[in-house]
């Protein structure tokens, strides 16, 4: 035998004995779960409830209120969601072998945390005895239908949230508020039918739920609130916002293709998919799944709201198909983070009575930018754009400059500040981090030099004043 072939031989050796240890790494993990599952686990849940895991199923049995679970002292926006102090009354040491869970007539409340992080667990049996759901009572956990009980009048923040395989779910006919990220992050959730009884639904309850097509609204709707990003980054084909609703938060409803609005609404109305105020002056949100690649904003708005044209507050997941905005003259202020990510958007046509770009208001991929001699207020990274190119020239009316205002405008070389009327440039100067040369006002010098040359600002910068 020949040295290739020994080498060969004790390669295939060694390769058989990782087959047959993860063989057996994989028998004794059977073994075990077999072991587990054949056998009922019992405990106690504070002193009126008692629980089971036989076959896989968790059986919660007595009556009353559960008593609290989870992690001491956490805390979620300032609110308590776990007090764990007691771990003989849970189930956690078991969570990958329950694969149903049934909770029995009797049991009043569903404590926080109390089911979250089962990722083998199917099916739910929620009784008619059930009047409250705690925070993160189900999270991270692998439902796929879930029924909620009339009885229940009360779910806190971010109950379903993270459950990934959740498609259907039958919401309670009393309740008035669907809390905050409810169903957040729910990808497989295709439809849902909303009570007309809710009166809120809360900031992110349906973020991220990319697999939403469809919100139906029972009755006549008694909705008022639509929380901050509630159905932002969804696929919904089209939403219609009920008469009664007074108010909609920052993108709360741009996870959509349009956007449509009962007629009887005092407060909104929407023209060819886009959401307004109902005096038209205001534009509130562009759905971020409708296409097109030109808009040109209606005449009579004056104000573009913040992150109209931006799915979230995020970054990563805004309109694929916009690439051109044209602004009528009558716009006059663009809100905080309007055009935020927009990820093909290269072109903007300004107001030529634009005075206000607030923070993060073109914080997106624009290729050039030409700003009419009206703007007075440029915001902090208010072009926040890698992809700008050429000069970039500060009108004469502009009075403040914001912090970071063009950073990041790498293949910009120059910088016009045709502007006698600078006031403020926050905390360092808006292009600090750019290799570039800054041209100013020669009748400006002595002023400027104040406000231009400060320790922050970098040592790529060339000032030539002119």
């Amino acid at each position: 035998m020949n040295w290739n072939s020994e080498k060969k031989e004790k390669r295939i050796i060694h390769l058989k004995n990782i087959i047959l240890y993860f063989i057996m790494c994989v028998m004794f993990v059977f073994s075990v779960n077999t072991e587990i599952n054949a056998k009922t686990v019992t405990g106690k849940n504070g002193k009126n409830l008692t629980w089971k895991i036989k076959d896989g199923v968790l059986t919660l049995s007595g009556k009353g209120a559960m008593k609290g679970c989870g992690h001491k002292g956490i805390k979620w926006n300032g609110d308590l969601i776990c007090s764990y102090e007691h771990k003989e009354d849970w189930w956690e040491d078991y969570q990958y072998e329950i694969i149903s869970v049934v909770i029995e007539e009797g049991v009043t409340d569903i404590a926080p945390h109390a089911f979250s992080r089962l990722p083998n667990a199917k099916t739910i049996t929620i009784p008619s005895s059930v009047k409250s759901i705690g925070h993160l009572a189900f999270d991270s956990s692998g439902f796929q239908k879930i029924i909620i009980p009339d009885s229940v009048i009360s779910i806190e923040n971010m109950a379903f949230c993270y459950c990934f395989d959740l498609e259907s779910v039958q919401l309670p006919k009393n309740i008035k508020i669907i809390p905050n990220s409810m169903f957040g992050t729910c990808k497989s959730l295709k439809e849902i039918n909303i009570p007309q009884t809710v009166e809120i639904i809360g900031d992110y309850a349906f973020t991220y739920c990319g697999k939403l097509e469809k919100v139906n609204w029972e009755g006549k709707s008694k909705l008022q609130k639509i929380g901050r990003e509630a159905f932002a980054v969804c696929n919904i084909k089209k939403l219609t916002i009920p008469a009664s609703v007074k108010k909609i938060g920052i993108a709360g409803v741009s996870g959509t293709h349009a956007i449509q609005v009962e007629k009887k609404n005092k407060n909104y109305k929407s023209k060819n998919g886009v959401l307004f105020s109902k005096d038209g002056k205001t534009l509130v949100c562009y759905p971020y799944k409708k296409k097109g690649s030109t808009y040109k904003i209606p005449k009579g708005v004056k104000t573009i709201g913040s992150y109209a044209f931006s799915s979230n507050d995020g970054w990563g997941d805004d309109n694929q198909y916009m690439k051109k905005v044209i602004m009528p003259n009558s716009v006059t202020v663009v809100k905080k983070g309007a055009f935020y990510g927009a990820k093909k958007l290269k072109k903007v046509i300004f107001s030529k009575n634009l005075k206000k770009i607030e923070a993060d208001g073109f914080c997106c991929y624009l290729s050039s930018v030409k700003l009419p001699n009206s703007v007075e207020y440029i915001g902090e990274y208010a072009f926040k754009c890698e992809e700008m190119k050429g000069t970039i020239v500060i009108p004469k009316n502009v009075k403040t400059l914001g912090y970071d205002a063009f950073v990041n405008a790498h293949h910009v070389k120059k910088i016009v500040v045709k502007s006698k009327k600078l006031k403020k440039i926050d905390k360092e100067i808006a292009f600090s981090r750019n290799k570039i040369t800054i041209i100013l006002p020669k009748s400006m010098k002595e002023k400027y030099k104040k406000i231009f040359t400060q320790k922050k600002q970098g040592k790529n910068i060339k000032y030539v004043y002119q």
